[in-house]
């Protein structure tokens, strides 16, 4: 089984490895484009890496992002929706777990 961890950068890269196993196949960084993912899930990850970046106010990283709770909690809501579309994309091969901000 390869362990896949959702988590958001900034900047871009969300799919990490989470295993040696992992890591033997698809070395280190992001991974998402080495797998086999339909464009509607590749574009979804995109979606969620940009709403994420603006999650941080780039002026100032150090002073508390620009989120109010609501918005946050809708994040952290959709990247769970994203975490089961992987799962079943790319079955029972591979274990997908969401990394929470």
């Amino acid at each position: 089984m390869i362990l896949l961890r959702l988590m958001f950068e900034w900047g871009g890269g969300c799919l990490w490895c989470g295993d040696d196993a992992c890591r033997d196949r698809f070395g280190v960084g992001p991974v998402e484009d080495q797998l086999p993912l339909s464009g509607a899930t590749r574009r979804r990850l995109d979606e969620l890496s940009a709403w994420h970046d603006r999650s941080l106010d780039w002026n100032d990283p150090a002073a508390p992002g620009p989120w109010s709770a609501d918005e946050h909690a809708r994040f952290e809501a959709a990247a769970e929706e994203m975490r089961a579309i992987l799962q079943a994309e790319l079955g029972a091969g591979y274990e997908i777990i969401y990394q929470a901000l």
